[in-house]
């Protein structure tokens, strides 16, 4: 935002699967759903004297946005983070102060409008990131982390995003994770009349679903809040329960078993494995999770099929040749609703900084009344007075607006 004016900055700090590999993004995860989220981003912001906090994490990125007065550097941001996630190792560390991504005012704008549009995504093209933009800005709005810059920025990255995927093919015949996922399983060749045990409910499962859904497959939906398997059980059939109940299980017949969620901790260990596989031998498990769900023990005490995000990629890879020319596209729209962003953000700035020059004047009119030429208006009668305040409301009003379309004028240009 090239302003030389004192306002807030905007800044993006991410770290993303373009930079590092999905498994250390994994471990960079913060629990949306703690009641210690609110206080985290707290912390983070009181370092940087931030006004504003939004933060966005998916599969395959953990990004902040940040607003503040202040100048902060990369250098700033590389420290903070190596330090803030302290429980890595000396190179996961390293690797992620090389490796973050960092940008600034326009630029952190002009990112997150390509983050929106999915032009960052490991598959161009996938709509969940949208959704997922969309919830955690209302997740930090909700817990008054956000303010009136970053409900600026999202309302036009919205927008952009929006015509993005309305006006060109980016989307058309859409590959995303969970459908490349989809169409992975299914050239596995699964039963017709597959048991299908589903653990998560969040966007990612649910487009997954749309993709892969067949009526004829028998359902058990698993999610830690039981009222959010019970709506996928109520659109798909078959039963739901919760996690706490599959505990309490000692097996569930599963030919495919599918789970994303956000846990921290692999939720397929051993002990689960054997509750869904313990008398079968061509085990499924499709893994949408970022970190993993799935123990890295299993791999080397089962035999199973395994499809995980890291595997999709060069799936995706291929899916980006696709799709140059709508990327193309996609770039010119966001330029051109950037500048539009732009060209009403400086406005509000100016209208911020010249705000004050009214109740200035006034301030200035009322001492020249009553302090500096009282004793000398005094020598008025009632009339004459009279119509000298009008004349200087006059004055006071004509100065405002000339002074404001000028001041604009010279500070937008």
């Amino acid at each position: 935002m090239k302003l030389s004016l004192n306002t807030q900055h905007l800044y993006a700090i991410a770290f993303s699967h373009k930079k590092l590999p999905l498994n250390l993004i994994g471990k960079l995860f913060l629990d949306t759903s703690s009641e210690n989220y609110k206080s985290v981003l707290e912390s983070i912001s009181a370092h940087f004297s931030a006004s504003e906090i939004m933060h966005l994490s998916t599969c395959n990125r953990c990004e902040f946005y940040i607003v503040s007065k202040n100048e902060i550097t990369k250098k700033d941001a590389q420290e903070f983070f190596a330090n803030f996630y302290a429980y890595l190792n000396e190179d996961e560390r390293n690797k992620i102060r090389e490796k973050l991504i960092f940008k600034k005012d326009e630029r952190a704008v002009k990112y997150l409008m390509e983050v929106a549009a999915s032009l960052q995504s490991m598959v161009v093209g996938e709509r969940e990131i949208i959704t997922q933009v969309r919830t955690a800005y209302d997740k930090c709005r909700d817990l008054k982390l956000t303010g009136d810059l970053l409900r600026l920025v999202m309302k036009k990255v919205v927008e952009t995003a929006k015509h993005i995927f309305t006006e060109t093919d980016i989307a058309k015949n859409p590959v995303s994770v969970a459908s490349l996922a989809a169409r992975r399983l299914q050239q596995k060749g699964v039963s017709e009349n597959a048991n299908v045990s589903v653990i998560g409910s969040g966007v990612t499962m649910q487009t997954f679903l749309k993709y892969f859904h067949q009526s004829t497959y028998t359902y058990t939906f698993i999610s830690r809040n039981k009222n959010h398997s019970e709506r996928l059980q109520q659109k798909y059939g078959g039963n739901f329960m919760s996690l706490e109940e599959l505990k309490e299980i000692s097996y569930l017949p599963t030919d495919v078993l599918i789970v994303c969620t956000s846990s921290p901790e692999p939720l397929v260990n051993k002990e689960v494995f054997d509750k869904f596989f313990a008398n079968s031998s061509k085990a499924v498990i499709v893994d949408l999770s970022n970190p993993s769900d799935v123990a890295p023990e299993l791999f080397d005490l089962f035999k199973f099929e395994y499809i995980g995000i890291a595997s999709l990629k060069k799936q995706a890879a291929e899916n980006l040749k696709k799709r140059k020319q709508s990327i193309i596209d996609a770039k010119n729209i966001i330029a051109a609703h950037l500048e539009e962003f732009m060209q009403v953000f400086k406005e509000r700035c100016v209208e911020n900084v010249i705000r004050e020059i009214p109740s200035e004047f006034k301030a200035y009119k009322h001492k020249a009344l009553n302090e500096v030429f009282r004793k000398k208006l005094e020598n008025f009668n009632a009339e004459e007075q009279q119509i000298i305040r009008e004349i200087m409301d006059y004055i006071e009003e004509k100065y405002n607006v000339v002074t404001y379309k000028k001041l604009k004028s010279i500070l937008l240009q």
